[in-house]
């Protein structure tokens, strides 16, 4: 420990290492509530751990401020736990802090400042007995990324304040004040990689990787290349080739662009050479659409000397491949009131085989939920025509913008005075637990800032250190304005 010591502030950065000691992707957060449950009685505060291990602390007023609103100070303990290196089990795995005097990053994974930098702001909070406040609720929920459980599930009925500072953003000076509601599909497609090959095989592998990905509701505009239907769109071409599917693998979160994806497949020997120059056309083909928007790309062949005997028919793996392609992607409709507001998207986050089953997991979004409906029901009769069965999970609802707003009205006359600029009062594409919030709580008021952050949710994940600090001073300034 001590890789973050010297960072300004002090007590945000060591609470934020702590954090990051503690292996806490989604679902695998006992470890992680159970240590932030400790923190808080270690420091003699009341704490709640629902069913669903979210953590509820209650901090009182501070002297002058008994006569003020309640204030409710939100965030996430579950990350997007995923490494360079497959191998490395991120249950497990500690994350390898390191910054470079202006970002903090994890060596070769993801650093988890979403949302580890709102909790350790929290605990700092527990620290420094010298913060001005009204009565807090600090409000630490779990499993958002894969969904939003623990807001799902959290009971309301605990918390007494009615306003609501989610720290749950990646953009300093922006203030998030509405966002999308969204719906995830689960396409179960059946194959059976045990056909027998009618003409002698060899193994090959195909590799997608070097793509940017990032978050499916804040990059989802960007146009970049999806992993996962770039190998479905190559095996539909290859197939005609008499190619078959052995396994693929591709993305790591349903919310997350994905970056790579891995393909076995088995290739004819009488037809090696036309395999190769077709694949070579349509990485061509592919480089081409995309150059300026994915520059990085790499798509690899690579042919083993691997005997094959069985695998997914030619005609099954171009089924499937058709599957995928068939599927709408990425931005459906831009919003008609605010401009340059994606209003309706989707991103096929996971490609995989496993069982006899290959797994397509797509993340619906939209500002409408009747437009998310409606998506949702696109996507599920496309996959049941292709014969695959479909499960929908996850659900949430969009949070609507509040034309009042006294919390909005006094953190914009913080940030003025602060700053000496207006901040940018958004609504965003993303999903965040305040539209689930919005719906379990009457008069509920809220607004959702972060320090700045880039490449959420891959391992070029970086959390800027001056922005820290200036939103650390921010937050205890609008902790300690009366009104």
């Amino acid at each position: 420990m001590g890789r973050l010591q010297g960072l300004y502030p002090d007590d945000v950065f060591a609470a934020f290492e702590e954090i990051c000691g503690i292996p806490h992707g989604s679902y695998n957060i006992d470890a992680i509530s159970d240590h932030l449950k400790a923190c808080a009685e270690n420091a003699g505060y009341e704490c709640v751990q629902d069913r669903e291990k979210n953590i509820l602390i209650r901090v009182p007023a501070s002297a002058g401020y008994e006569d003020e609103e309640i204030l409710i100070l939100q965030g996430h303990m579950d990350m997007v736990a995923v490494h360079s290196d497959k191998n490395v089990d991120m249950k497990t795995h500690i994350l390898d802090l390191t910054h470079d005097d202006e970002w903090v990053f994890a060596k070769d994974s993801s650093l988890g400042g979403d949302d580890g930098i709102a909790v350790a702001m929290m605990m700092a909070i527990l620290k420094d007995k010298s913060i001005e406040h009204p009565a807090l609720e600090l409000l630490i929920t779990t499993n958002e990324e894969v969904g939003m459980d623990g807001a799902v599930g959290l009971d309301t009925s605990l918390l007494k304040g009615r306003r609501l500072l989610n720290l749950d953003s990646e953009d300093e000076g922006i203030f998030t004040v509405g966002c999308a509601g969204g719906v995830r599909v689960v396409a179960h497609f059946p194959f059976n990689a045990n056909e027998k090959l009618a003409r002698r095989a060899r193994k090959a592998y195909i590799y997608i990787k070097g793509l940017q990905g990032g978050h499916s509701g804040q990059m989802i505009h960007k146009g970049r290349g999806n992993a996962c239907r770039l190998m479905a769109r190559i095996l539909y071409s290859l197939a005609d080739k008499d190619v078959s599917l052995i396994d693929i693998n591709g993305g790591t979160a349903a919310n997350a662009i994905p970056n790579e994806a891995v393909a076995q497949i088995a290739v004819p020997e009488d037809v090696i050479s036309e395999v190769e120059a077709l694949f070579e056309q349509l990485k061509k083909d592919i480089m081409h659409e995309y150059h300026g928007k994915d520059d990085g790309m790499q798509i690899e062949l690579s042919v083993s000397g691997e005997d094959v005997q069985t695998a997914v028919s030619p005609e099954q793996t171009k089924h499937m491949a058709a599957f995928v392609i068939s599927e709408p992607d990425g931005v459906q409709a831009m919003s008609g009131v605010v401009d340059g507001l994606v209003e309706t998207s989707l991103n096929l986050g996971i490609l995989r085989c496993e069982n006899g089953i290959t797994d397509a997991v797509f993340e619906l979004r939209s500002m409408i939920g009747s437009a998310a409906a409606h998506l949702k029901d696109r996507v599920v009769e496309i996959a049941e025509s292709f014969g695959a069965q479909c499960s929908v999970s996850s659900s949430y609802p969009e949070w609507e913008y509040r034309e009042e707003s006294p919390l909005r009205d006094k953190m914009v006359a913080v940030f003025k005075d602060m700053y000496g600029r207006d901040p940018v009062v958004e609504v965003i594409h993303a999903g965040l637990e305040c539209g689930v919030l919005a719906k379990k709580i009457e008069g509920f008021d809220a607004v959702s800032i972060g320090p700045d952050m880039q490449d959420i949710h891959t391992v070029n994940e970086k959390l800027g250190i001056k922005s820290v600090g200036r939103v650390w001073d921010y937050v205890k300034e609008v902790l300690k304005r009366k009104g």
